[in-house]
C-alpha cells in the first residue's frame, strides 16, 4: 500500500505535461443538483467551482446525482449557460427527502447507474453521503461490470464524534456504514484520502492502491504576498494593551467542538485573559453563543458576526485576527484551516486525525488536547502572551499554502488517474 502522499514540486521546476483523459467517465455522487420552474439547472458555488477543475482534465465527462425539483438556494448558480458545463453531461438521479423515500427509489436509481457504468470506461464515487452513500449501490454494480474503479474519501460523517451521546440507532447505523464503506473502499482499484487516519482504518487490504491527498479549496490568487503579510502582521501586533483576536469559522454544531470553545472562554474570562473571540457561521448552537457573549463579565468577549460567502470577503476578514482556532471533535479536515493558511494566519485547534494531518504543531499552528475546555483554555492564554510566535507560524503557514491549492489537488488526482490506468492496461 502507497502510505504517502504525492511529492509536491515546491523549488519552482516544471512538472511533466499531463495528458487528458478521453476515456468515459463517470462520477456519482449524493450532491444535489436544482431545477428552478423554467428547468434551469442549479449547483452549489463551491461544487460548481470544483467540477470546472474536472472538466480540465476529464474530457468526456458524466456526472450522475440526484436532482431536486424544487427551488434553488439563494447562493446556488445557474451552470446551463456556462462555456465550462458545454460538454459536460448529467444523469439526473432520484432525489429522495428520506430514508423511507430512498428504499422505495432504489429501483429505479439502481436500474439508472447499472446503464450509466455499462457506457463509463473509469467509475468514480464516495463513501460519504445521505442517505444512502452512492459508493454501496456502485460498488457492487462496478464489481459485475469490471470497470476501473476510483473512490475519494473526504470524510466520515457516520462515525460518532467523541464527547457527545450517541443513541443506539446511531451506534448500530455507525456500525454498519463503517463495515460497508470499509468493504466498498477495499474494491476499489484507487483509493484517494484526505488524511492518514482513513486510510490506516478503511483499507485492509494493504496491498491496494492508495493515496492521501489533502483536500483544500484556495486558489493561487487567495494566496497574500510574503510582504503583504508582514505588513498586515506588523498592523496587527501594534495595538497596547495587546489582546488575542480569534475567530471560529464553520457551522454552529456540537461536532465543531463549539461547546467546548464556549466553555474555553468562559475560563478566559474568569481568569481576566484579554481575548476577543468572533464567531462567523450559523446552526442549532445559536443560541448558546448568544448566551455566552452576554456572560462574559471581564476581558474575554464574544461577538457573533452572521455569515459570509466563501470568497474574497471571508478572506479579508480572515486577515484580521491572529489565530482561526478549529476545536473540532470529529475526524473531519475542515476547510478554513489552508483558508486561514493563505492569509498569514495559523490554526489553534483540538488534536482529532484530520487536524493533525494538516497542522504541523508549533510550526503552522498549535494542537490541544482534544475535547478539554481546559486545554483549549490554556492554548489561548498562551498563544496571547506570545503574539509573535503566531506571526511566525502564520508566515510558515502562508509558505505552506503555495503547495496546497485546489488546483495542485486536482493536478495530483489526474496523474493518480494515469498511474492507474497505465497499471490496468499491464
Amino acid at each position: 500500500m502507497e502510505s504517502n502522499s504525492l511529492k509536491i514540486k515546491e523549488d519552482g521546476a516544471q512538472e511533466p505535461a499531463l495528458m487528458p483523459l478521453d476515456k468515459r467517465y463517470l462520477l456519482v455522487l449524493n450532491i444535489k443538483s436544482f431545477c428552478d420552474s423554467k428547468g434551469s439547472r442549479y449547483l452549489d458555488p463551491l461544487w460548481e467551482k470544483d467540477l470546472i477543475e474536472h472538466f480540465k482534465y476529464l474530457k468526456n465527462f458524466t456526472l450522475a446525482s440526484p436532482r431536486a425539483l424544487e427551488t434553488p438556494p439563494q447562493n446556488a448558480r445557474q451552470v446551463d449557460s456556462e462555456t465550462s458545463f458545454a460538454d459536460a453531461k448529467f444523469i439526473d438521479l432520484p432525489s429522495p427527502n428520506t430514508y423511507a423515500q430512498a428504499i422505495l427509489l432504489l429501483p429505479a436509481t439502481v436500474a439508472q447507474l447499472w446503464g450509466a457504468i455499462a457506457s463509463a470506461d473509469i467509475v468514480h464515487s464516495a463513501v460519504a453521503g445521505w442517505p444512502i452513500p452512492m459508493a454501496w449501490l456502485v460498488t457492487p454494480i462496478v464489481l459485475i461490470q469490471r470497470k476501473p474503479y476510483l473512490i475519494l474519501v473526504e470524510s466520515a460523517p457516520w462515525r460518532l464524534p467523541p464527547g457527545i451521546p450517541a443513541s443506539i440507532k446511531a451506534k448500530i447505523l455507525a456500525y454498519i456504514s463503517e463495515t460497508l464503506n470499509r468493504w466498498c473502499i477495499n474494491s476499489a482499484d484507487l483509493t484517494i484520502f484526505t488524511q492518514a487516519e482513513y486510510q490506516q482504518s478503511l483499507l485492509t487490504k494493504r496491498h491496494k492502491e492508495s493515496h492521501i491527498i489533502n483536500a483544500s479549496w484556495i486558489d493561487e490568487a487567495n494566496i497574500i504576498s510574503e510582504a503583504d503579510a508582514t505588513k498586515i502582521w506588523h498592523e496587527k501586533l501594534s495595538p497596547s494593551p495587546k489582546q488575542l483576536k480569534i475567530i471560529f469559522a464553520g457551522r454552529l454544531h456540537p461536532n465543531k467542538g463549539l461547546l467546548v470553545l464556549l466553555e474555553a472562554m468562559k475560563i478566559l474570562d474568569e481568569q481576566n485573559i484579554a481575548v476577543k473571540l468572533d464567531i462567523l457561521g450559523e446552526g442549532q448552537l445559536l443560541s448558546n453563543c448568544q448566551a455566552a457573549s452576554q456572560a462574559m463579565q471581564k476581558s474575554a468577549q464574544i461577538e457573533l458576526l452572521g455569515t459570509l460567502p466563501y470568497g474574497s470577503e471571508l478572506f479579508g476578514r480572515l486577515q484580521q485576527y491572529h489565530a482561526v482556532v478549529v476545536p473540532s471533535l470529529s475526524d473531519e479536515q475542515p476547510r478554513i484551516v489552508y483558508d486561514a493558511y493563505s492569509q498569514a494566519v495559523p490554526v489553534l485547534a483540538n488534536n482529532t486525525a484530520g487536524l493533525r494531518d494538516c497542522i504541523e504543531n508549533g510550526i503552522t499552528g498549535s494542537i490541544a488536547h482534544c475535547n478539554d475546555p481546559v486545554a483549549l483554555a490554556n492554548l489561548l492564554k498562551q498563544s496571547g502572551e506570545n503574539l509573535n510566535l503566531l506571526q511566525n507560524m502564520g508566515m510558515a503557514a502562508l509558505n505552506k499554502a503555495r503547495s496546497l491549492t485546489h488546483q495542485e489537488m486536482h493536478r495530483q488526482r489526474w496523474q493518480l488517474l494515469l498511474i492507474m490506468l497505465e497499471k490496468l492496461k499491464n
